[in-house]
This record gives structure tokens, sequence and C-alpha cells, in this order.
């Protein structure tokens, strides 16, 4: 009986490893590396069509982006999308013990283990997309059953097939599988090596020439890409090269750690405790604590929590430039943006205020939010759809179309993208509600985010400048000379620059754009102003500098003086006392 109840544990113990991989994996991308999932799943967005997967049939390798992009919509739960990252890499780890094993008999799981931390590294740089893993995956299922069950000529008559369904991914196979046969016996192999290759190159010139009509380059790499790896190649492509030689890596005797058929339980340890320790080692380097902090950012400004969003930063300060856009945004849309505007880090150049268009990274999907901010809603829209051409659908950008069509009165054309948004799992709702405003002013108009930049758009057509968005902004107000958030944005742009001429001839239109007080960094400015040149700088109306902003900036002068006017030796307690004002950012920055 007591032989019996260890025969019976042993198959349960030896998969402590990979549940060890798996647990320790889930953790990283659940909880601290959610990031990893939050941008994958609003980078694309899956549709369930007919249309939908007629456009990913194109090419081979198309179908494997199509079931990346298919497990990363569950992406929307970071939970969920800890599951699947972390069983499809500890699916890798678990076939290449099963292969190294069939080929060598010798059933150590530390080889493969290596090549799970090395997965895992790669995987935890958010720009490293879901299908890289899962072509790995399905290149190692196919060689596994190629050399346990597919014999004879059947794996090289299906290699076609295989290389329209994985595209450059077969190559794996198709290497590995050579090694294979090389090292099994060259004498019995060398036909089907010859015959597979001479089928390859027959595969690339009839899909160039007739099927697809693609490049040469095309046809044998896609769907490899520097930019889907996270401009990670240089670690990529080594673990592929080690892959491919895991034929050869069999035969060489590795006895690092103990065998499965090792009686003693604390050996069977081993390899978890040191998979523990590399795995969170890793997690440790691979952390990114900005890209987490911008994404959380990301996050509620896309549920409008724009209270949350300042709150956050307030307490968690970021020198990303585009955490500090949508802060900007956020303090734009609440009313704060001259109040609090240096309560955050800034570029002195605008950028953190609006972005300039760029076709090449995340701007082009982010950009238009400004735009939207100010009502030039249909720009909002031109950057909405230029991103959907260069990169594909994302649910944001498909609700930004969507919403702009409403807020213009457009309904034929949002009632085109509405049902687009409804044919996908986590954003039916949505639709639902936008689908309820087609056709109806007065829904439109009550609804709080579209009533309002309804009212507020730009009626006047001109031509947006994108490369200098303050431009758009003298237009704006050219056209629309009541536009309060366009006045802000131009307010916060001359603090930026310091231009106190220009800061001067605004103040006297505050009232105008219904301030009942003067924004704390415009009156820090004027105070100053008041000063140092004994005498007001504008006419505020009824507004007035209050008291207590002149006797701070007496006592800012006062530490100054205290230390000879030595603008170095002065900085950290300035720093310290008024690090938030327009008087430290004048005199520092």
């Amino acid at each position: 009986m007591m032989n019996q109840s260890k025969s019976t544990n042993k198959p349960h113990f030896s998969y402590l490893p990979y549940l060890v991989f798996f647990l320790a994996s889930f953790l990283f991308f659940a909880f601290f590396g959610d990031y990893v999932c939050f941008f994958q799943e609003k980078s694309s967005l899956f549709i369930f069509s007919y249309d939908y997967l007629n456009e990913n049939l194109h090419q081979p390798g198309s179908i494997i982006i199509y079931l990346g992009k298919f497990l990363s919509t569950f992406y929307f739960y970071p939970v969920a999308g800890a599951i699947i990252i972390s069983l499809i890499i500890c699916l890798i780890v678990y076939l290449i013990t099963k292969i190294l094993s069939y080929l060598s008999g010798d059933e150590s799981v530390f080889v493969p283990l290596l090549f799970g931390v090395a997965v895992f590294f790669l995987q935890t740089n958010y720009q490293f997309l879901l299908y890289n893993s899962l072509g790995i995956l399905l290149q190692l299922t196919f060689f596994y059953l190629t050399i346990k069950h597919l014999k004879g000529w059947l794996p090289v008559f299906i290699f076609p097939f295989w290389y329209f369904v994985t595209g450059g991914f077969a190559w794996i196979f198709c290497l590995m599988f050579t090694f294979y046969l090389v090292s099994k016996s060259w004498r019995i192999g060398w036909s089907k090596i010859i015959s597979l290759w001479f089928l390859n190159l027959l595969i690339i010139y009839i899909s160039k020439e007739f099927i697809f009509f693609q490049t040469t380059r095309t046809l044998i790499f896609y769907p490899f890409s520097n930019s889907d790896t996270g401009s990670q190649f240089k670690l990529f492509l080594p673990v592929v090269a080690l892959l491919v030689l895991l034929p050869i890596i069999a035969g060489i005797k590795i006895r690092l750690f103990p065998h499965k058929k090792d009686p003693n339980l604390f050996y069977k340890i081993i390899p978890s405790l040191i998979l523990v320790i590399l795995v969170v080692t890793t997690a440790s380097l691979r952390f990114d604590k900005k890209a987490k902090q911008y994404f959380h950012v990301e996050k509620l400004f896309y549920q409008n929590r724009l209270e949350e969003i300042i709150e956050y930063n307030s307490k968690n300060p970021s020198t990303n430039i585009l955490t500090s856009f949508l802060n900007n945004i956020a303090l734009c849309e609440t009313g704060r943006l001259n109040d609090q505007l240096f309560y955050f880090p800034q570029s002195p150049d605008g950028q953190t205020l609006f972005l300039k268009w760029e076709m090449i990274g995340e701007v082009l999907r982010r950009g238009g939010y400004f735009y939207y901010t100010i009502g030039m809603i249909n720009e909002a829209h031109r950057w909405a759809f230029e991103n959907m051409v260069m990169k594909g659908i994302s649910p944001e950008g498909l609700k930004m179309l969507i919403k702009t069509e409403l807020i213009y009165g457009n309904y034929k054309m949002a009632a085109k993208y509405i049902p687009i948004l409804k044919k996908t799992i986590f954003y039916r709702s949505e639709a639902s509600g936008f689908e309820k405003l087609l056709f109806d002013d007065k829904a439109v108009e009550s609804n709080p985010e579209l009533g309002e930049k309804r009212k507020s758009r730009i009626t006047r057509d001109f031509f947006a400048i994108t490369d200098d968005p303050y431009i758009n902004i003298e237009r704006v107000l050219a056209t629309d000379s009541l536009n309060r958030k366009a006045f802000e944005y131009k307010l916060a742009y001359l603090l930026l620059k310091k231009n106190n001429v220009s800061i001067a001839a605004e103040l006297s239109k505050l009232e105008r754009y219904g301030f009942k007080k003067i924004p704390v960094h415009l009156e820090e400015a004027a105070a100053a102003y008041k000063i140092l040149n004994s005498g007001p700088l504008s006419d505020f109306g009824n507004l007035q500098i209050d008291a207590h902003t002149e006797l701070r900036f007496n006592q800012f002068l006062q530490t100054f003086q205290s230390y000879g006017n030595d603008l170095k030796a002065a900085e950290p307690v300035l720093k310290q006392k008024f690090g938030n004002t327009f008087w430290y950012w004048a005199f520092y920055k």
C-alpha cells in the first residue's frame, strides 16, 4: 500500500515546477504588470464577423495574428489576461520538456525552465504581442506531434498548410525538423530534407507570383515584426535560434538537476526554488513603474474619472509627457488648468499641453483628445480615423469616431460604426447606448458628455496646423471668441513659455470668459509684475489679486535674497516652499 501511494503521488508532484511557474507569472501579470494586458487590449479590437475574418486571411501568418487578437480581447479583465499569458508560457515549457524527454530519455526540467524564463522576460514588455508566444507554442506542438505520431512523409505534405496558418513562424518547425532528421540519420532523412526545402521555395514562388502577390521578404518573415516584439529582436531571435536547435540540445547530456525518477523528494523541489528566484528577479528587473503609472492614468481617462486622475498624479508625480498630457486635459475639463498647472511636471516646449502630429509611436492614438477638449471635433475625428487607417481598429478609437459623428449629427455614418462595436464581447453595452442616440438630437443634447461637446464645438471650418497646435488655438479663438477651454490652454501655454507681455494682454479678457476669480498661476504672474514694476499688470475689471498672493511673492523674494540672490543656492528651499508656483517655474525652468 505504501509503495502504491508513492507511485500515485509522483505524477502530481512532477508538475510542481509548472505550477510554480504559472503562479509566479500569473501574479506578475495580474497585479504588477497588468499594464501589459491593458495596452494590448486597447491596441486592437477583435470583431466577430465574417468580414473581419476575411481581412485576416490575406497572406500566410495572418491567421496567427487573428488568434492572438482573439485571445487578447479577454485582456479586458487583467486576471483573465494573466491566465492566458501564463498558460501559454507554461505550455511552451511543458512541450519543450516533452520534446527533450522523447529525444533523449532525460526528463530534467532545467533547460525547459530556462526557455520559459526567456519567454516570460520577453512577454513582460507591454509591446510584445501575444501572437509571438502563440507562434512559438504552435511550432513546438506541431514538432512534438510530428516526432511522436506523424511518421513518414506526412509532415512534409502538411507543411504548406502549416505555412499558410503560421507564416514566418513555420520556419521554426522547418529548421527543427531538419535538425531532427540530421541528428537521427542523414542517410535516411536526406530525401525528406531536400523535398521539404524544395517545397518551401516552391511555396514562396507560387505565393508571390500567383496567390498573395507579396514581396519575397514579406512572405518569408511575416508576421515577424520588430515593433510587435517591443523592439526586442536582439533578444527574441536568439531564443528562437535556441528553440530550433532543440534536437541538437537533446543530444547533450546535462544533468544539473535530478531526474523525475529520483526518489528523494527534497531534490525535486530544487528546480522550483531556482525557478522562483529566476522569475522574481526577472519580474523585478522588467517591471516598468512609469508605464504602470501611465496606463493607470489612461484607464481612468477612458472611464472619464477625471478627478481621480488628478488625485492619482498628485500622489504619484510622473515625468512621462503622455501622463502630463492626459492630466492637463483632466485639469482643463474640471476648470483647474491655470490653477494647478505647475503642481505637476510640465514640458517648457508645450508637449505636455498638446501633442504634435506623429505617424509613428503612440501620439496619433492620443493626440486627438486635446482637440476634442477644446471643441475641434472634426480634428479629433481626423486623428482617430488616421490612427485606424494606420494601425487598425481600436476600442477607444472607434468610440471616438462614433462620438464625433453623433456630436455633428452625422447619424448615418455613426450608424455604420456602431454595429462594428456591437460585434465585440465587452463593448456591446456601450454600442447599445450609442445606438439609442441615433437620429435623436434631443437625446444627444441631453447626454452629459456629447451634449456639452455639441454646444462648444467649432462650427466654422479652417485648416488645422498639426505641427503647431498653438496656432490652432489662436484660430479657434478667432472663430469662437468665447471658447473658454481654448482660452485656458492659450494662457497655460503662455505661462509655460514665460511670455509676460502676452499674458498681460490676455488678463483683461478673464471676465469675458466667465472667470469669477483670477486663476492662481495667472494671479502669481500678475502679483510678480505688480511688485517688481510698482504698478498693476492689467485692468482686471471686477477681479482683484488676492493680498495673500502678493504676500507669498514677497516671501519668495526674501528667501531668494537671503541666499545672496544665488539661484543655485536658493533652489532647494524655494522648491520646497514654492515649487508649485509660476515664480519657481519662471526662475528655474
